[in-house]
């Protein structure tokens, strides 16, 4: 499988006089060689490197000007249009890199390098092949029964392409700078896409071995990546076959012979059920051995997160056993 960095955001502060003179050289190439530059709610957008897989934004709305370069397409930048999830090499990172630093040096007229930003987001992927549409779905309605999770939230959803509750399953840190999702790709119906978004600074240094220079975090993130994803994935998302509620009873009672850890788990069952949230149940549990009713769970092989009623299917392969 493929762990990607998939998205990444540069930020960099510049006074005002800096912000207007860039501001206006961006409105003079564009006029001059036909690229799209307007103004937004925000301030500005400039797409002229839109084909090389980079938005550029001047933000004017705050006190402090900042320009963003929004890389969205990074196998764009590496001329690796072929394949969104592009593998994080050494020569690819390095490539991706020398790349950057040539466009943004070209971009400001030498006056910026790719040393001068800073990684204010970047996003992880990787994409899991379930093998049909129906499946898709099942999947991200029986996730959203994990609910709440230690430090992270359910997320709001609303019309974004790809963010509402049929399509996708998201949790957003509570102040550790982490987002987790899990969506449907709209445009390859049997594949769920994992995603992990690191949002803060202090997170992102953190992650790339609290490297300093813009370059070396990205080379340290893009290193890092499959361990990134999993970091998250495995703190959110319990191991196990998922089952109805009844199916799931009647496992734990059969492949648990150890009376006292059958009742704890049993017990966790109904309350994750009640609850709709793991981590509300395991405080409703009030075991201070909490993990190790989930080590047993992962044991037996089941989920304690179980399928609705409501839904068609009546077992679902752990996700653990799709990633290579």
């Amino acid at each position: 499988m493929n762990y990607s960095i998939r998205f990444i955001e540069l930020t960099l502060a510049i006074d005002t006089e800096d912000f207007e003179k860039h501001l206006d050289r961006a409105y003079q190439r564009a006029e001059k060689k036909g690229y799209s530059m307007y103004p937004v709610n925000f301030g500005h957008v400039d797409e002229s490197l839109i084909e090389k897989g980079i938005g550029i934004a001047y933000h004017d709305d705050c006190k402090r000007k900042k320009i963003k370069l929004i890389v969205y397409c990074p196998s764009l930048v590496i001329n690796d249009d072929l394949d969104e999830l592009w593998e994080p090499t050494p020569g690819n990172t390095t490539k991706l890199t020398g790349k950057l630093d040539k466009i943004i040096v070209k971009y400001f007229q030498s006056d910026y390098g790719l040393g001068d930003f800073d990684l204010a987001r970047v996003d992880f992927a990787t994409d899991i092949n379930i093998g049909s549409r129906e499946k898709v779905s099942e999947y991200i309605r029986t996730l959203h029964n994990i609910g709440y999770v230690k430090c992270f939230a359910p997320m709001k959803y609303g019309n974004n392409d790809g963010e509402t509750k049929d399509l996708c399953f998201g949790l957003n840190g509570i102040s550790n700078g982490v987002n987790f999702r899990i969506h449907a790709l709209k445009h390859e119906k049997r594949l769920l896409r994992v995603e992990i978004r690191l949002v803060k600074k202090a997170t992102i240094q953190a992650y790339s071995s609290n490297e300093t220079d813009t370059a070396e975090q990205i080379r340290a993130l893009a290193e890092g990546s499959e361990h990134i994803l999993m970091d998250s994935f495995q703190h959110i998302i319990p191991p196990g076959d998922y089952y109805k509620k009844d199916r799931a009873t009647k496992l734990v009672i059969e492949r648990v012979s150890d009376m006292k850890l059958r009742r704890r788990m049993l017990r966790l069952l109904t309350l994750v059920k009640e609850k709709k949230s793991i981590h509300l149940a395991i405080k409703a549990l009030n075991y201070r051995r909490c993990n190790d009713i989930l080590a047993s769970f992962a044991e037996i092989d089941v989920s304690p997160v179980t399928i609705s009623k409501r839904r068609d299917a009546k077992k679902l392969d752990s996700l653990y056993g799709y990633l290579g």
